[in-house]
């Protein structure tokens, strides 16, 4: 009884129904060729990443040295304005201003004064 029991359970493909092995040079199904495509667009996708991602900080960096330039100018034109109003004041001073018009306008005649800040103007004496 049990050889007519495994006989009746065991498989047999039928000559209508071929199994088919695919072999290297077989073409790929659709599942094939999408999981292909995905593998590829996944890579060209981390290959730009990588490149984006690369020339973001070379800008950033770019960036950064072009600000550390320009505060270094920053830095030097406050030191001059720092003088430069230190100057004003000496400028400003009303005997240097009454020296040096009267010198442009030949108010008095000749006399050698200090106009301030290394000047000397030649006054005409009255």
């Amino acid at each position: 009884m049990s050889v007519q029991l495994s006989s009746r359970y065991n498989y047999k493909p039928s000559l209508s129904r071929k199994l088919s092995k695919k072999g290297p040079g077989q073409k790929l199904t659709l599942g094939g060729w999408f999981w292909k495509l995905s593998g590829v667009i996944i890579v060209v996708a981390t290959l730009i990443g990588m490149a984006g991602s690369y020339w973001f900080s070379w800008s950033i960096r770019r960036g950064l040295d072009s600000l550390t330039g320009v505060q270094g100018e920053k830095h030097a034109l406050q030191q001059v304005s720092v003088k430069l109003r230190g100057q004003k004041g000496q400028l400003l001073d009303r005997k240097r201003i009454e020296t040096v018009a009267a010198a442009k306008l030949s108010l008095h005649p000749t006399v050698e004064q200090s106009a301030g800040g290394g000047v000397i103007v030649r006054i005409p004496e009255p």
